[in-house]
């Protein structure tokens, strides 16, 4: 498992960010059907989803001597941050760039799920009797 400074606010960030995202997906529909209100909201809530990830490497880098993160959760943020940004920068270049925004935006959410859940070890009651299971068979074969 990967060491991860702070996991539950790492995996808060990741949420938030996460669903952010998607209720974009939900305004820009609605700023595409020709609602203007929408946009509005489009664009303010687009500009605070750099926050999530920019807190999240602010906190890893303070905690950096206490709390060694692994490099490729590390990176992982650095990473998140920067597709957000150009998530951002894109959306307001409009539709010349809807091209690279969209994409963008589907692998921040990915990324963001990534981090909301894998880098935190939510519990999967399969995989972990499946392991217990292996274990055991091994042991009885000693």
């Amino acid at each position: 498992m990967n060491r991860v400074s702070a996991p539950r606010l790492t995996a808060l960030l990741g949420l938030v960010l996460a669903v952010g995202v998607l209720a974009q997906g939900l305004f820009a529909g609605g700023f595409l059907g020709g609602g203007q209100m929408w946009r509005a909201w489009h664009e303010a809530l687009g500009d605070a989803l750099v926050l999530p990830p920019l807190v999240g490497l602010v906190v890893a880098l303070l905690l950096l001597r206490r709390h060694p993160e692994a490099a490729a959760v590390l990176a992982t943020r650095v990473v998140l941050l920067a597709l957000v940004v150009v998530v951002i920068v894109t959306g307001h270049a409009g539709r010349s760039l809807l091209v690279v925004h969209i994409p963008a935006a589907i692998a921040v959410v990915g990324i963001a799920v990534r981090q909301a859940t894998g880098f935190v070890g939510v519990p999967n009651p399969a995989l972990r009797r499946q392991r217990d299971q292996d274990s055991h068979r091994a042991e009885s074969g000693r």
